[in-house]
């Protein structure tokens, strides 16, 4: 924790990290241990940062590391739920990184006037992305691109997105962002195969079940499974 000459960031907050280079301020919610923070002001990348965390643990040491760097004039350590910790208009780029889909659309609905404040967020859910883009769309967001990245054996999602004042309907299943099925990226096949295959390990799961619970869920895995088994051969 001593050591101020490198910071290496993990695959999925270095595309973020990368993503934000020419704004000023930058808020990380829920940033565990400030280490996107400390990377962006280290590199130059923003002028001025907010780290925050609902956790008093995680706070001090953020501050700790914080402290070591140097950092203490640049980045603002805060404790506080969600969107709550900062006001609006306080940072031009608003990232929520490492959560539940459903927990960071809940932080985007509590506090949806900051958000819309913010020139960019940057979404990384780590599952039910879905609802995040049902959110965005219903909230007069656009999302302005949407990429995939591998960590070891696992793909995950990032979003950008902006607000723009324009509601649209949330329309279809949301599961995988146009964006992603239009440039036709690299990672898209693989993550969807990934998903197929766990869905038919929950329908397998629950063969021979019979409770209208059980048979409406094995509907549900179909229906998502036709989903992404059409997209595959879009991306292909």
């Amino acid at each position: 924790m001593g050591d101020t000459k490198e910071l290496k960031l993990s695959p999925r907050l270095e595309i973020i990290a990368e993503s934000i280079r020419g704004y000023d301020s930058v808020a990380d919610i829920g940033s565990d241990h400030a280490y996107l923070p400390i990377f962006l002001i280290k590199n130059k990348y923003v002028k001025n940062a907010v780290a925050t965390d609902i956790n008093i643990g995680p706070v001090k040491i953020s501050k700790k590391r914080i402290k070591i760097h140097g950092f203490e004039s640049k980045i603002t350590v805060r404790r506080g739920n969600g969107l709550e910790a900062i006001r609006p208009g306080e940072a031009e780029v608003i990232v929520i990184a490492g959560m539940g889909g459903i927990l960071i659309r809940d932080i985007l609905d509590a506090n949806s006037g900051t958000a819309e404040s913010a020139k960019l967020l940057i979404l990384q859910p780590m599952r039910d992305s879905d609802k995040i883009r049902k959110w965005l769309f219903e909230h007069g967001f656009d999302i302005i691109d949407e990429e995939l990245v591998k960590e070891q054996d696992k793909i995950y999602e990032v979003i950008w997105a902006k607000s723009i004042g324009k509601v649209r309907e949330a329309k279809g299943l949301l599961l995988i962002g146009d964006k992603i099925i239009q440039k036709k990226h690299p990672l898209a096949a693989e993550y969807i195969n990934k998903k197929i295959s766990g869905l038919e390990k929950v329908i397998a799961d629950l063969e021979g079940m019979y409770s209208k619970n059980c048979r409406e869920r094995v509907e549900e895995c179909k229906e998502l499974t036709d989903f992404y088994r059409e997209v595959l051969q879009w991306v292909q």
